[in-house]
C-alpha cells in the first residue's frame, strides 16, 4: 500500500502534464475527427429511397379452414369477441386467424384463415379441430347487424 499510492499520484500527474485526455488518441469519442462541410455536386435531382406511390401490399399466403362447426359472439363492455371452431382438412395446420373481408350493408364478412403444416400421422376429427378468436370494438360493431364466418365448405353467421 505504501508504494501503491505515491506510484498512483505520479501517474496521474505524468498523464495530465502530457496532454489533456480528450486529445489523446487512445479516447474512442475522437477516432473520427470533426465533421466538415463540403458543397454537394450531384447531376441531377435526388430520387427518395421509396416512392410516393409506392403501397404496401400484403399477400395472405394461408387457406381457408375446411369446416366451421361452431361460431360464438360474446358481448364485452367494449364490444364482443367473436369465437369460431373449426374442422381442418388435415392435422398439423397453424396460425389460425378471422381476417376481415368485408363489412357491407350491416354485415360484417370474415375469413377463418390457416396456415398448412406438416401432416401427421393420426387424422381423428378431434385432433383437426381449431379454435381462433377476434376482439371487436364498438367502433368495429357500428352499424353491424350479422356477422359471417367463411370457411371452404360452409359458413356461418349470427345476428343480433
Amino acid at each position: 500500500m505504501r508504494i501503491t499510492l505515491p506510484l498512483l499520484i505520479c501517474a496521474t500527474l505524468a498523464i495530465t502534464g502530457c496532454a489533456r485526455v480528450s486529445q489523446m488518441g487512445l479516447n474512442p469519442f475522437n477516432w473520427f475527427g470533426t465533421s466538415t462541410q463540403t458543397q454537394r455536386t450531384a447531376s441531377g435531382p435526388l430520387r427518395p429511397l421509396v416512392p410516393a406511390n409506392k403501397g404496401v401490399t400484403v399477400v395472405d399466403g394461408r387457406g381457408m379452414i375446411q369446416d366451421i362447426t361452431a361460431l360464438v359472439i360474446e358481448k364485452t363492455s367494449n364490444g364482443a369477441i367473436v369465437r369460431a371452431t373449426g374442422t381442418a382438412s388435415t392435422q398439423g395446420q397453424f396460425n389460425a386467424q378471422l381476417v376481415p373481408v368485408s363489412n357491407d350493408g350491416g354485415v360484417l364478412t370474415m375469413a377463418f384463415r390457416i396456415e398448412m403444416g406438416q401432416q401427421t400421422g393420426a387424422n381423428t376429427a378431434g385432433s383437426r379441430q381449431v379454435s381462433v378468436a377476434r376482439v371487436l370494438t364498438t367502433t368495429d360493431l357500428s352499424g353491424v347487424r350479422v356477422i359471417v364466418v367463411q370457411a371452404a365448405r360452409n359458413q356461418r353467421s349470427a345476428a343480433r
